[in-house]
């Protein structure tokens, strides 16, 4: 009987112990099967400090720095192209031919009716010259007739005769001086048409006026080409350097007083969507450009660091111009919500950035011990992703950057879990290891834990002893 009743002890004590110890854990598992409140999941990024280069954005067209279109400058028939669109050509090498037999003949005709005038200049001079000495003649004529006149010895007849010749002299004398100078005009226009036959025979013969490639060829040979000195002509060819290129950026009015000469940009062209090219900016228009819709933009040229590589042009980029650099917090655009003063809490009200005159205020929802905190903020300079925050953040601090559903309807004191977190706050890389640490706690059955406790309570090196009962 003693024997039972050590044995009935000391089960009696290994259950007690065994409840004692196993309690805390299973209050804990059953702590677990308890409805927990529900939070909203959000997405959150630690607050840091950092640059923000502030930037100006504006589309526009990729050029190459230096473009010349070649035109007709006279009207003829190619006869021949000595390049070809995508080629090299240097400064003064001979690109195109025309015919230039319409010009020979008009340079031959020019010089046929210069000869002529001069021909009639000197029959109009030689005129002149006898012209002039049979005046002489006869004005000394006149006069012996004036003193035969005045002695009785010759009839008034005779005298006015005499002052006739003179007077038709004197007027044949001023129509051939007249005459001269009008075949004098006709020589200087002869001249003038020579020299621009001339001219329209060099034209036939066009050249290079840079080094470049030939980017667009409109012309073929044996098409007619129009031109002139006064009119635009045909373009034959367009020939550009492109090893120099550049955007032309259609800057807003908006943004224009912020761009100074030498300011960097990224450029992103449609056709290279995987490089961002750096350009400086080289020019900025001092006039005001129009859009046909009415809307108005200053052009401004950022020569683009190419590095090496050929573009071609009419590629439509956009440049975002660097204006000014900023140092602070920086957060997510978007996690800069605005929000009715009146529909905050009061506690937030009383913040001195708050305006109260204003009917929002700008705000970001910080996460403190798995609850949103409304947190007033000023807010600064901004890029196309990231605002500083002036006052109201510090480094270090965990805000709500998403969902932007969330964003729109989140309030103050409200329990949120974050995107890759657990409950706990561990990252979800970490559940494995919560999950072996939880299954050693609570997959301990009674019966194991009340076997332990009665070996802790056996004496050592003492075996039990075995009885039928």
């Amino acid at each position: 009987m003693k024997i039972v009743l050590i044995i009935l002890v000391v089960l009696a004590l290994a259950i007690v112990g065994g409840a004692l110890l196993a309690g805390p854990q299973l209050r804990e598992s059953l702590a677990r099967f308890k409805p927990e409140p529900s939070k909203t999941t959000v997405r959150a990024e630690t607050t840091r400090n950092d640059e923000l280069v502030e930037t100006v954005s504006a589309p526009g067209e990729i050029e190459p720095h230096t473009r010349v279109e070649l035109r007709a400058e006279v009207s003829a028939r190619i006869l021949e192209l000595a390049f070809r669109e995508g080629n090299e050509v240097r400064k003064d090498d001979i690109i195109c031919k025309l015919d230039d037999r319409d010009l020979n003949a008009s340079l031959v005709r020019a010089t046929a009716q210069r000869d002529g005038e001069q021909f009639r200049l000197r029959s109009d001079k030689a005129r002149l010259a006898g012209l002039v000495s049979t005046m002489s003649f006869a004005r000394k004529e006149l006069e012996r007739m004036q003193a035969l006149f005045d002695s009785g010895d010759v009839s008034g007849r005779e005298m006015e005769n005499a002052m006739e010749r003179v007077q038709d002299l004197e007027a044949s004398l001023e129509a051939t001086k007249y005459s001269i100078s009008v075949v004098e005009s006709s020589l200087a226009a002869a001249e003038a048409e020579i020299e621009r036959a001339r001219d329209g025979l060099n034209k036939t013969v066009i050249v290079a006026p840079m080094d470049g490639e030939i980017t667009r060829l409109n012309i073929e040979v044996g098409e007619v080409v129009t031109g002139s000195t006064t009119n635009p002509g045909t373009v034959i060819m367009t020939i550009a350097d492109r090893s120099r290129m550049i955007m032309k950026a259609q800057v807003a009015e908006s943004d224009i007083a912020n761009l100074e000469i030498g300011q960097r940009a990224k450029i992103f062209i449609n056709a290279y969507p995987d490089d961002v090219f750096s350009g400086t900016v080289t020019i900025i228009a001092l006039q005001r450009s129009g859009n046909p819709d009415g809307t108005g933009y200053f052009e401004a040229e950022v020569e683009i660091d190419l590095r090496g590589r050929r573009i071609r042009s009419g590629h439509v980029a956009n440049a975002d111009i660097e204006i000014e650099t900023h140092e602070g917090v920086v957060v997510p655009y978007q996690a800069i919500v605005a929000r009715e003063v009146d529909t905050l809490p009061e506690s937030v009200r009383k913040s001195p950035l708050i305006d109260t005159t204003k009917s929002k205020a700008s705000l970001v929802y910080r996460i403190v011990d798995g609850k949103t905190v409304c947190t007033p903020i000023k807010a600064g300079a901004s890029d196309l992703t990231h605002r500083v925050v002036l006052e109201g953040l510090e480094e270090g601090e965990q805000i709500v950057t998403g969902p932007f559903k969330v964003l729109e309807s989140i309030a103050h004191d409200q329990r949120v879990a974050v995107e890759g977190e657990d409950a706990d706050g561990k990252e979800a890389g970490d559940e494995e290891a919560v999950a072996e640490a939880d299954a050693e706690a609570t997959d301990a059955t009674p019966e194991d834990t009340v076997d332990d406790a009665a070996a802790d309570a056996a004496p050592a090196g003492d075996d039990a002893p075995v009885t039928d009962g």
